[in-house]
């Protein structure tokens, strides 16, 4: 081991009083030989081996120094001292380059071992926050065991043309079952007051004030608003208020929450309650808008795949918005090809497929010269859609090369202007430009 880092001056004067005191107890024990260098064992080389394996080469040069500038004096008329000198002077140097060998090792594993710590220090940390993370989703789990789509999924199921009272029965129903809301209630809203109730549950007022702090910011700045939002939070009884709106702008209906237990009452569940409330209720009111015209009905039976366009591009909006409003994504799938035969094999193949989820639209048009399929996935992510893909790509592939041996068998024209079979998948908001691309946007 070596000493802390000290001043050299400090050094240089313990290793020169160290000399001193050594060769004036040697000048005491033996006047003719203070240094004892002519004894069998040489207590000289001990001295400068000590000093300079524990202060380094200069300070065992120091103590040489000062053990010659003694000998000069004391074995001046000894001949053979010189050599021993010299001799001990290679022992010095040999001590400090073995010094500066193990200085250098014990600084490089200081060094990785303080590396080491501070990792350990990191990754210990980092797996605390790991496991605070983990708690944390195992709670929320917990508090919500289920997904959006397994939610939305769960009403369009059963979903039929309803009332407003009976859409706004069926959201509540929702609201408590996955979200363990204890008390709501949805209003119908006319000219920016409250006009009527649809439907409630729970302990709750069925007369509300449109006055209600909580409830006037919802409708005046017509956003979500929460309790944590309002500065005199004594002048509400409510803590959560989702207004919706129309294609207008104007808010049509509002969610209002009064009770909900402490541990669901965050901002991820609240959020959920948002997004699913925004998005049930634009179904019901599209699907109203379309109950209401007689003529479009008429038009349905007779063009329904255009309507389906219709309904497809609506649901696009739809989550274009949720995706803007709330960073929620939703993607889709396309591929494309010029032929006939491929296109209505892959066209069969997905009518029939049982990954599509109810949540799932699919739609095939037609762009010019090109056939182009359409598979939209709601509140799926960039990559949550890779493995379907993958599988849709996998499953087009050995269709197309099912058609080309059925076409070298019967004798089909497959390859006439063939080209390979074109998939991709983007993000719902490049829906526009996909269509602008395949000189679909008429």
């Amino acid at each position: 081991m070596t000493l802390k880092k000290r001043s050299p001056l400090l050094q240089g004067f313990e290793v020169t009083l160290f000399a001193l005191i050594i060769s004036f107890v040697g000048y005491y024990i033996d006047a003719n030989d203070p240094l004892l260098v002519h004894y069998s064992f040489s207590f000289m080389i001990l001295w400068l081996a000590i000093v300079t394996l524990f202060y380094g080469l200069a300070m065992g040069l120091v103590m040489w120094v000062v053990f010659g500038a003694f000998s000069a004096v004391v074995y001046g008329n000894d001949p053979h001292f010189a050599s021993i000198l010299l001799e001990n002077l290679f022992f010095v140097f040999l001590y400090g380059f073995f010094f500066t060998n193990l200085q250098t090792r014990i600084e490089k594993l200081t060094i990785r071992s303080k590396y080491q710590q501070l990792r350990l220090k990191e990754l210990t940390n980092a797996f605390f926050s790991l496991k605070i993370s983990h708690d944390k989703l195992e709670s929320i789990y917990i508090t919500q065991p289920a997904s959006f789509r397994f939610v939305i999924s769960e009403v369009l199921e059963n979903w039929e043309y309803a009332t407003p009272q009976r859409s706004a029965n069926n959201t509540l129903k929702v609201l408590e079952k996955f979200f363990m809301v204890k008390s709501a209630t949805i209003w119908e809203v006319k000219h920016g007051s409250l006009y009527q109730e649809l439907d409630s549950i729970g302990e709750i007022e069925h007369t509300i004030s449109t006055h209600d702090k909580l409830i006037h910011e919802a409708l005046l700045l017509r956003k979500a608003i929460y309790l944590t939002d309002l500065e005199e939070k004594e002048q509400t009884a409510y803590i959560y208020a989702v207004p919706f709106l129309d294609e207008r702008e104007n808010v049509t209906t509002i969610l209002i929450l009064k009770e909900i237990p402490f541990m669901f009452y965050h901002v991820d569940n609240l959020l959920k309650i948002n997004v699913v409330f925004t998005y049930v209720w634009t179904e019901y009111q599209k699907r109203l808008s379309l109950d209401q015209k007689q003529e479009t009905k008429i038009v349905l039976q007779k063009h329904l795949h255009r309507q389906e366009i219709v309904d497809f591009k609506l649901e696009v909006v739809r989550l274009s918005n949720i995706l803007n409003d709330f960073d929620i994504d939703s993607r889709i799938y396309m591929v494309a090809t010029k032929n006939a035969y491929l296109h209505e094999s892959i066209g069969d193949y997905l009518y029939q497929n049982e990954q599509l989820s109810i949540l799932d639209r699919y739609i095939a048009v037609q762009c010019g010269d090109r056939y182009i399929h359409f598979i939209l996935f709601p509140f799926v992510s960039k990559s949550g859609v890779f493995k379907p893909s993958k599988d849709f790509n996998n499953a087009f592939e050995e269709i197309e090369n099912q058609i080309k041996l059925q076409a070298i068998d019967e004798g089909i024209k497959y390859y006439l202007n063939h080209e390979p079979i074109n998939t991709k998948h983007i993000s719902v908001k490049n829906f526009d430009e996909l269509l602008k691309e395949y000189g679909c946007n008429e």
